[in-house]
């Protein structure tokens, strides 16, 4: 699915490029396909330049300007780095808890080669718990942020991402180990007993 205007939800939706165009991105401009921003480029208070224009509300946005209710759904998947894959195995070594706006905790466990599911279990807390988290997983990705990364050769690997309004995503990759990424959100998770369960019996194994 395409990115879509946060304002007015249409579709219709292009990207902007800043600096001095190049004859290829004068064509896109004129057929439509490009707006172009100009020739300079800014930063203010870690925010970022629009990179999307809407053609049907000219709205104008960047994910860097995005507020907790701008997101839709953070999920932070993560797996185990021990064994090799094995598309016939049934054993849990990856685990994925989704987080959406209204409370709702999903939590998933599938051998890392497939998405057969093993294990699931849903949850539901308060809507300001949630939104809580998503301030503190907003904060990850503000540049004055300083950002502690474990680095494993075995354990297990991590990805957080972030959905928003415009359908865009946001990533971050690490491993698991009490970095600043991944401590963010299982102890968001351990303040939930269904999933600190979950957690617990996973470092267990």
């Amino acid at each position: 699915m395409g990115c879509i205007c946060p304002k007015c939800k249409s579709n219709n939706v292009i990207p902007i490029m800043y600096g001095y165009p190049a004859p290829e991105a004068m064509e896109e401009a004129e057929k439509g396909n490009l707006k172009l921003g100009g020739c300079m480029i800014y930063d203010i208070d870690g925010g970022g330049m629009a990179d999307r224009y809407c053609e049907d509300c000219e709205n104008e946005w960047c994910v860097d300007d995005f507020l907790v209710e701008d997101i839709v759904k953070v999920r932070f998947r993560y797996w185990s780095n021990w064994e090799c894959y094995d598309l016939e195995t049934i054993k849990e070594d990856q685990w994925a808890f989704e987080v959406f706006p209204d409370g709702t905790i999903k939590y998933f466990a599938y051998p890392r080669a497939s998405r057969r599911v093993l294990d699931k279990e849903v949850v539901h807390i308060e809507t300001e718990r949630v939104l809580d988290f998503y301030q503190n997983v907003i904060w990850l990705y503000r540049p004055w942020t300083k950002i502690i990364e474990c680095k494993v050769c075995d354990g297990c690997s991590y990805e957080l991402t972030i959905t928003y309004s415009d359908n865009r995503k946001r990533k971050m990759h690490g491993d698991l180990g009490g970095g600043t990424v991944d401590k963010t959100v299982t102890d968001f998770l351990c303040t939930i007993p269904e999933m600190k369960i979950k957690l617990e019996g996973e470092y267990d194994d």
